[in-house]
């Protein structure tokens, strides 16, 4: 645990070491301290000086140099130096020395000193990229850690920027040099900060310096905005560019998709067989709409997904013959190959540029500038009906995207150029899940179980996703664990009507529970709702700076139907409950039926994804009574003989 220290300036002075295998960063002693930026920080950055230099719209030199003080040793993964290096970036050097409190030299590394690994993984990802990862630990804390690197880029695409701080760290000093040597028209965008770069231009080159003291440490918060979001930073993007043989300009989103378009435009032609194949899908259908959805399964059915950052085929997609010819291609080349076969068809299809991730740094649309990566697929009609294809997924029909796609900013791209839009998304009132459980309970505590379930929406997304690609095994497993009873088992299931529409996915499965029911001499005490219970929570009285993101909005409707054992009547039973807010809907209530059977009814909303910081002890609250709520039981007991 850190110490918490009185606020008062102690300065201890002790010479660092000046062994020859130091490196020479020219940074003042590290045992001094300052004891204000310690309160509340994993570490400091005691100096920092990052520079990135344009040459020439090829080439960049971007260098580092860094001293970092580390606290504690829960902190210790802070001392680790990720480099990724490939074929447009290189290491050029890199050296490290490790430093006691006492402002001694404990040890130096270098680049040899750095385990190197490749950025591939299993048969589904193809990479030239690799990572050397510089380990430097000592076991005495706190100590600091020094370091220094170049690296060269041979393409300005993907240009690094500045970011002088992560979340849980101080700074005591940092600076930051944009230097324009080629004129390329290199561009920079000030985030989370309102501090104006010394500009200079000495012969002509164009110098921008920003410099930074005394940052006090910043904690994201819970399910709040991600660390780009929230901390300083620099952003860079160049003008002119080139990428191998591609030649390029960033500085306007028409500019820029106008490059990426030119990238594809020649990959697009289908293989005569593949003409043949398509010619005999469609054969005898008239509508377009019946059209796309033959031809997005006829992709599904004959491709996968794998990853490929090859070179610039990091960017420019594999042909559609290459697919054809493979049945396998990245996000841009099933993404181009459902656009070759829309083309072929007459149908109009365009690429989307996007950022895929739940809870991700927004699009900065002020910008221009490569903030992607993933494409899908826009499809408009010739009565202007837009169709959404996200032709990675082997499962999603038309017009499902996922819930790492939606409503997003994005990048249409067109023979014109690019143009930023925004993606669909859906109301919560479209993300359904729909349930219907019916239990015959014994008087031993067993229970015989039939449940009946319908997803729509990004459920239904979100329930593809985690059941169409894993055995029939894993699928009882999964089932199995939903039970949340141990001594329980599946006796029956049905995942035949999965993919039967593109208007919902349901299935249906049976089950025995033996200790469902706790049981006394004459009671039964029925849980309500054991098999969806809400669970999440979020802590008490947080007051927060942030929005709190919870990913997706939905709906639930539950139906919990009781058969109960002949000769008992309900003692007891929950209150009904009806909540009702801006950010949420929460009903429950009991009847008894024709059959005389008890049904609970269950009703749950969240209205928004998205909830404000002054909102944050009403949501508490909401998430509260909903989990008391679905905790609650049933209380039957025997009746009294006459």
């Amino acid at each position: 645990m850190k110490k918490i220290y009185t606020l008062f300036l102690c300065t201890l002075i002790v010479s660092c070491s000046n062994s020859k295998n130091a490196i020479e960063l020219g940074y003042e002693d590290y045992s001094k301290s300052n004891l204000l930026l310690e309160m509340g920080a994993n570490s400091t950055v005691r100096a920092s000086e990052t520079t990135l230099e344009i040459i020439s719209p090829s080439k960049a030199v971007y260098k580092v140099k860094k001293a970092v003080t580390i606290y504690d040793k829960d902190d210790k993964d802070l001392a680790v130096v990720p480099l990724w290096y490939g074929e447009f970036k290189s290491i050029d050097y890199m050296k490290a020395n490790v430093i006691n409190k006492r402002g001694e030299l404990v040890r130096s590394y270098s680049v040899d000193d750095a385990a190197d690994y490749s950025t591939a993984w299993g048969s589904t990802f193809f990479s030239d990229e690799r990572v050397k990862v510089l380990e430097l630990p000592y076991s005495v804390f706190p100590y600091t850690i020094e370091y220094e690197y170049q690296q060269t880029y041979s393409g300005l695409l993907n240009l690094p920027g500045w970011r002088p701080q992560i979340t849980g760290q101080s700074v005591e000093s940092a600076t930051f040099n944009l230097i324009d040597k080629g004129n390329t028209g290199v561009r920079y965008f000030a985030k989370n900060m309102d501090k104006e770069p010394e500009v200079s231009n000495e012969f002509g080159v164009q110098k921008y310096t920003w410099k930074v003291n005394m940052l006090m440490p910043v904690e994201r918060e819970a399910m709040g905005p991600p660390s780009s979001e929230i901390l300083p930073q620099i952003l860079v993007a160049p003008g002119r560019f080139e990428m191998e043989t591609s030649v390029g300009d960033a500085s306007s989103w028409k500019d820029f998709g106008k490059w990426y378009y030119e990238l594809g435009k020649d990959t697009r032609e289908l293989p005569e067989e593949a003409k043949q194949e398509v010619d005999a899908l469609i054969s005898g259908v008239d509508s377009e709409e019946e059209k796309v959805r033959i031809l997005f399964d006829y992709l599904q059915e004959k491709s996968r997904y794998v990853s490929i950052q090859l070179g610039i085929g990091g960017w420019k997609p594999f042909s559609a013959e290459y697919v054809y010819n493979n049945s396998y291609g990245d996000c841009k080349a099933l993404t181009n190959y459902m656009q070759a076969v829309l083309d072929y068809v007459g149908i109009e299809a365009e690429g989307v540029l996007i950022y895929r991730g739940i809870n991700e740094g927004k699009m900065n649309v002020d910008f221009p500038s490569n903030q992607f990566n993933h494409i899908i697929l826009r499809v408009t009609l010739s009565n202007g009906e837009e169709i959404w294809l996200e032709c990675t997924s082997k499962y999603y029909p038309p017009n499902h995207i996922g819930p790492d796609n939606e409503g997003k900013n994005a990048l249409l791209i067109t023979p014109e150029g690019g143009e930023v839009i925004q993606t669909p998304s859906r109301a919560y009132s479209e993300n359904t899940s729909d349930r219907v459980w019916r239990f015959k309970v014994l008087e031993d505590g067993a229970a015989m179980m039939e449940a009946k379930v319908k997803e729509k929406g990004l459920s239904q997304d979100m329930l593809l996703r985690r059941v169409l690609p894993i055995s029939e095994k894993e699928r009882l497993d999964w089932l199995h664990e939903s039970l949340e009873a141990d001594n329980s088992k599946i006796t029956d299931y049905d995942f035949d009507k999965l993919t039967e529409t593109d208007d919902f996915a349901q299935y249906e499965y049976a089950a025995e529970l033996i200790d469902y029911v706790r049981s006394s001499s004459k009671r039964l005490y029925i849980p309500v709702n054991k098999m969806n219970r809400w669970r999440f929570s979020i802590p008490d009285n947080e007051e927060r700076e942030y929005p709190l993101h919870l990913g997706i909005s939905y709906v639930e409707s539950d139906s919990v139907v009781f058969e109960t054992p002949e000769g008992y009547e309900i003692e007891a039973s929950p209150a009904n409950v009806e909540i009702d807010n801006a950010f949420g809907e929460f009903q429950v209530f009991f009847l008894i039926n024709e059959d005389q059977e008890i049904v609970y009814k269950r009703y749950f909303a969240l209205k928004e994804d998205t909830i404000q910081p002054e909102d944050y002890a009403a949501l508490k609250e909401f998430f509260d009574s909903v989990k008391y709520a679905d905790q609650q039981q049933l209380v039957l007991v025997k009746k009294e003989e006459s």
